[in-house]
């Protein structure tokens, strides 16, 4: 196998949502890395370049003398991604308390055919801590985060329910030639973020509001579960992924203890890049369905004085989308297709993103999502790594009893805003501020501004 497939880590997230892009090839490890040499075998990822001065190098750490540049060259790499907040609703929302908190990603990759163990094969782990008072969003007045990087690990499901250590992926990718593999494990199915240049990076880099990451509809999606699947490769623009998961959230256990009657999901993505008058761009389709698993009626709840609020139930529920990023302004030249799962823009310039997500009424409270922003990286001259972005979103909720109930919007919508300083490679400080209408009606719409830290260790 000559050429290496990048990105593969966020391959279960493309058959979710479309939130990355496996597949896209290098020839080898001197085009992937820029610098630093070829390995001495051919392998799945390609080899990081760890070396540089303190303010160039990509990782803070460095490469351990040429150590950990031997140990990727025999199929071990690992990092350690911090990203670290202080965030407020300076006005309206339902509290001013400011909140402090970190996330610290531990990613661990085994590429068994840099090895010289299996040709095609990879185990990757990923492991996370979650630390602090978690975040200001539920002072916001939204149902949705504005802090998408605080709620991992965690329950999508239940938000707020973080915890201090939590094994997010343990996982295999065989790969039995260029176009075909396979992958199963405990998958983390928001992996790396959305297949955007511009929007995505799980909250760490980019945007932080949840609805600018990922469709809204999909906080009924497990963050972490047990599941298997294919994924195509037809050619280097191309990625078609499906795969089986549990229904089961699981982020905190071994997933095998809690499979009991939750159900299961099915979900298909394809991601295509193309080049637009000379410029990149991309766009990107799913759709999920869920089988055997309880839903809540949201049309049938009704008040039962002696039981309190009552619904019929529903096993099946669907979510589908679709989204597009296109670069407007390149410096300088690019062939071929652009890295999706590193959380920055790897271009210099700027360009447009947005998505469309629809999802059953019946069952999920967000019936229609969308988003629309432009983004880039590099517009201010001499702060070329800098990022940039502005975003709008809007989440049309479905009308329920329970919703009147509560005196709640048929609708949330908002703005965000952020500028991302690079200080080094490795150390980015970002300014971030939403500003996020109410969907309670007894609550003032908020200004919610926040400060991240980024650390890549």
């Amino acid at each position: 196998m000559r050429q290496q497939i990048t990105g593969c880590s966020v391959v279960l997230a493309l058959a979710l949502m479309g939130l990355g892009a496996c597949g896209q090839a290098v020839a080898d490890d001197a085009a992937a890395d820029g610098a630093g040499a070829p390995a001495s075998r051919p392998g799945i990822v390609p080899i990081p370049n760890y070396g540089g001065g303190l303010g160039e190098r990509a990782y803070l750490l460095g490469d351990f003398g040429g150590r950990r540049t031997e140990w990727a060259n025999n199929g071990f790499q690992f990092d350690v991604d911090t990203v670290s907040w202080a965030e407020s609703v300076v006005d309206g929302g339902q509290s001013g308390a400011t909140r402090f908190g970190a996330n610290l990603t531990y990613n661990f990759t085994i590429d068994l055919m840099r090895a010289g163990i299996l040709p095609g094969a990879m185990i990757q782990v990923r492991a996370e801590s979650l630390v602090g008072d978690k975040s200001a969003s539920a002072n916001t007045g939204q149902l949705v985060p504005a802090n998408t990087a605080s709620l991992s690990p965690t329950n999508y499901n239940v938000l707020g329910a973080g915890y201090d250590l939590a094994l997010s992926q343990l996982s295999w990718l065989q790969m039995f030639s260029e176009r075909f593999g396979v992958i199963f494990g405990k998958l983390d199915l928001y992996a790396d973020g959305a297949p955007s240049e511009f929007a995505g990076g799980r909250g760490r880099t980019l945007f932080m509001n949840w609805s600018l990451n990922y469709p809204t509809p999909a906080l009924y999606v497990p963050s972490s579960t047990l599941g298997a699947g294919v994924v195509l490769l037809p050619n280097r623009d191309l990625s078609i992924t499906s795969m089986l998961l549990s229904g089961t959230q699981c982020a905190n256990s071994d997933c095998f203890n809690d499979l009991d009657d939750k159900g299961g999901l099915w979900a298909t993505n394809a991601s295509y890049q193309y080049r637009f008058r000379g410029l990149p761009g991309g766009v990107n389709g799913s759709v999920m369905y869920f089988f055997d698993k309880d839903f809540t009626e949201l049309g049938s709840v009704t008040f039962v004085p002696t039981e309190g609020l009552k619904g019929s139930e529903e096993s099946e529920s669907w979510i589908a989308g679709g989204s597009f990023w296109q670069y407007l302004a390149v410096k300088g030249v690019h062939e071929g297709p652009v890295n999706l799962t590193n959380k920055v823009p790897d271009l210099q310039g700027w360009g447009l993103f947005g998505s469309l997500t629809f999802a059953d009424n019946r069952t999920n409270p967000w019936k229609t999502s969308l988003n629309l922003g432009i983004g880039g990286r590099g517009i201010i001259p001499k702060r070329p790594n800098d990022l940039f972005g502005v975003g709008y979103f809007y989440n049309d909720l479905e009308k329920t009893l329970l919703e009147e109930t509560a005196n709640l919007d048929d609708h949330g919508q908002g703005v965000e805003a952020f500028y991302n300083l690079a200080i080094t490679n490795a150390i980015r400080l970002s300014a971030n501020v939403q500003y996020l209408s109410s969907v309670d009606r007894d609550v003032d719409d908020s200004l919610y501004v926040a400060g991240r830290l980024q650390v890549l260790f």
